[in-house]
Order: structure tokens, then sequence, then C-alpha cells
């Protein structure tokens, strides 16, 4: 059902807070607004009415709204009264649901409409990747939004489309083909099983087709986060087979994913200027509305040398069960021997059996393994596997190391072993925690060649 004038009269009155304008360089203002428990603000052409406006979606992750203040400013100088706010306080990109952030999104679309220099009937929406998702969401619940712009977006599902992304990072960093899976793949897997990895369930080719406003896709040639080939041609399938006419889709040449000039799309950060033409294309567009919305049109797929694949449903011995047990008896394992020694210690106990230097280097070597595995897959799965840009021997650096510590509790337990008989209960623990980690190990490709 479609969300009309009720929001509206939400964004007005007591719920809506707006600081005077400031003035800023190129005759842009920038006025600070709060509305509906949101925090944002407007940049506008400082002269003239009758202006388009625009509120602009953000990408994953809790960004705040000066991530898009230049793109902002480039709009409003072209004549576009743009809205860029801070997404909410409670924010998650595990557990924040896509229709969650369209009602943020329509809220700005309703505030918009308010100002005296904006007309009405031409404010819309401008989505960048997981904001391509929602503008095209926020679109089929309200009337009011009056036309779709998305930047880098995916017509694939949020998994599918984080992993492809994964596995071309790994790949362009020279990992073994043979790593890409427990380095990249197998966490996120079990986050999405968990329903810890953000709207897996949102289907974006499903939502496209009840798209009935004009559309502007634009997709970056180099893009490396989200699949520009398969999403333009799902795109076009989806909107074509929704009934929607009026829609453009357009590829920018030497950009990367934020829309920034890049000649391979990689190392996105060091990239400021905008690609080439991508400003006039968005402004052109959405100022040429006012004419009357466009014939469909679309510019062929992009090259996309890597392939996205479903995520795999998880085999029994990667659910949660499984691996929090194998945790727990490594845990246990790798910590009794530090505790039972101290223990020792206290009460000054002088017994000194055979193989406990290995022993103690076994139990830490241990602990070292297991929790900076899950430390370092941690930080790919937060980073998308951005910050995975060196490998040695087809491996990161950082994992090359954990192999090693990995095959020095292998080489360890089997000197530990010597002497076994003298402390049963403290070294038949630590065997077990070697037990455990053996397969774990080679699940998480800890003795991948």
């Amino acid at each position: 059902m479609l969300l009309k004038s009720k929001l509206a009269g939400l964004v007005a009155g007591p719920l809506l807070a707006m600081a005077p304008p400031v003035a800023a360089a190129d005759d842009i203002t920038n006025t600070d607004v709060s509305y509906q428990n949101l925090h944002g603000t407007i940049v506008a052409p400082a002269n003239g009415t009758g202006h388009p406006g625009m509120v602009l979606l953000a990408g994953a992750g809790a960004r705040g709204r000066d991530a898009y203040r230049p793109e902002a400013e480039a709009f409003a100088r072209a004549g576009i009264v743009v809205l860029i706010y801070d997404k909410r306080s409670d924010y998650s990109r595990a557990t924040s649901s896509f229709t969650t952030l369209a009602d943020d999104a329509i809220a700005g679309v309703e505030l918009l409409r308010t100002r005296p220099d904006v007309t009405p009937s031409r404010v819309g929406l401008w989505g960048h990747s997981q904001g391509g998702w929602v503008a095209p969401l926020a679109a089929t619940k309200s009337a009011d939004i009056a036309f779709v712009v998305t930047a880098s977006a995916s017509a694939l599902p949020a998994d599918r489309t984080q992993l492809w992304s994964d596995r071309t990072y790994l790949a362009h960093a020279g990992i073994s083909g043979a790593l890409v899976g427990p380095i990249g793949l197998n966490a996120s897997r079990m986050l999405v099983a968990a329903g810890l990895f953000g709207d897996t369930a949102y289907e974006p080719t499903a939502v496209l087709q009840r798209v009935r406003q004009p559309l502007l896709g634009v997709f970056a040639d180099h893009d490396r986060s989200t699949a520009p080939g398969e999403s333009l041609a799902l795109f076009r399938e989806s909107l074509d087979r929704g009934g929607n006419q009026h829609y453009t889709l357009r590829v920018v040449k030497d950009a990367n994913h934020n829309m920034r000039r890049s000649a391979d799309g990689f190392n996105k950060a060091a990239a400021t200027e905008f690609a080439p033409g991508f400003v006039d294309l968005v402004t052109t567009w959405v100022n040429g509305l006012a004419a009357g919305p466009p014939s469909a049109s679309a510019d062929p797929p992009p090259a996309q040398p890597l392939a996205s694949s479903p995520t795999e449903p998880l085999a029994w011995y990667e659910g949660l069960v499984v691996q929090l047990g194998l945790f727990a008896v490594m845990l246990v394992g790798f910590l009794a021997y530090p505790v039972c020694a101290a223990v020792r210690r206290l009460r000054r106990t002088t017994h000194r059996p055979p193989g406990r230097w290995p022993a103690r280097l076994t139990a830490l070597a241990g602990l070292i393994a297991v929790f900076g595995t899950f430390g370092y897959l941690f930080s790919v799965v937060s980073t998308g596997a951005v910050d995975v840009d060196t490998a040695v021997l087809g491996r990161p650096p950082t994992w090359l190391l954990l192999q090693l510590v990995a095959v020095g509790v292998v080489v360890g337990a089997g000197f530990a072993v010597r002497g076994w008989r003298h402390a049963r209960v403290q070294r038949g623990l630590l065997l077990a925690g070697v037990a455990a980690f053996l397969p774990w190990a080679v699940y998480w490709g800890l003795f991948t060649v």
C-alpha cells in the first residue's frame, strides 16, 4: 500500500527542526535539519525556485551525511535541492531491514516536498550501493517519489553480491583459489545462515518489477563491489518485465564502485575525483524530467570477468553446534595446561614431567592459531576483503604466519606426548584440544598448501 500524505504530516510541525541556512561556496547553502529522529543537511542552490529535490541514500555501514557531501554539492550546483542524512542511531548492517531504511528515505522525500524552493512533484531518490536496493523499494511504497536514481546498485541478493565482491578482491590480491573459500566465503556463509548478514531475503529483481517511476541506473565499468554486468542486465530484464518504459541504464567509463575515476576499480579510498561524465549524467537526467519521462534505453552491460554464484548452504560440519563444540574443546584443552601449571606453582609442586616445554609451546601456539584465525576472518568479513592486497605464496602474509603456527601446534603435540603418563590430566586435555584443532584447522585452510 502506498504511503502518501500521512508521512507529510509527521514531518511537519514539532518533529521538524531546521537551522538557518548557511551560505557555502559556489552559491550553495547548507541547512541542518532534524526530522523523524533523523538528522541531516539540505544542500541547495542559493537562489531560485521550482528546483527538483533528491534524497541521497548511503551505502552499507553507519555512514554519516558527510560521506556524500561531495555528491550533494555537485548536484546542488546543477540546480537540485539535495538532502543528505545520518543513518538512524540503531542502524546495524547485520540486522537492519531495507524496509526500515526505505521508510527513512520516504520521510526525507516528504521533508523536501515542504520546501518553498522545491517543486513537490519533482522529488526523488538517489541510492548508492546498498542505497540502490533501498531506493527502488521506497519507490514502490510511496507515490510521492517522482523518480529513482541508482549508482553502483546490485540486482543480486545482498549475500550473493558480497561473496562475489570478496572473491573479486581476493583474486586480485593473488590469493590461491583453494584459500578463497576458507578466507573469504565460509565465515560470511555462516553469518548468512545465522541471520546476521543483513536483509538477505530481499529480492531486488522482484522489487524492480514493481517500480513505476522513471529510473536512472548508473553502473561503473570497474565496479568491484557489486557485479555490474549481471546487475545491468537484470535491471533491464526486471524493468521490462514489470512494464516500466521510462528507464535509462548507463555505464560510466573509468569509474570504481564509488563513481570515482579509476583505472581498475581497486583501492577505492585513494580515488577522490568523480569519474568523467558521472555528475553530468545524473543532473542532466534529473533536470530533464521536467520535460517528461524518458523512453527506455540501456547501454550494453560492462565486462565482468568473474560471474557471481548463489550462496551455498552449510554442510553439517559447518553448523553452529559443530563449530562451537570444536571451539569449546580447543579452548579448554589449550587453556588447561597454563592453568594447571599456575596451580602447581601456587602449591609449590616441584614435579616436572618430561616434555613440559613442548607442551607449553603447543598450548600457546594453539591459542594464537585459534584466536588469530578468528580475528583475521572477522577483519575480512567486516571490510569486505578490500584490505587484502598482498599475497605471499598465494596467501595473505598474516595467513601464512597463522599456517606456520598451526604446523607448530602439530609438531609441538608430537613432542608433548612424551611424558604424558606423568601428567595425564594436563596432557590429556592438551591433546584433546589438539585433536579438535586438526579438523577445525583443515576446514579453515590452515593446512592448505
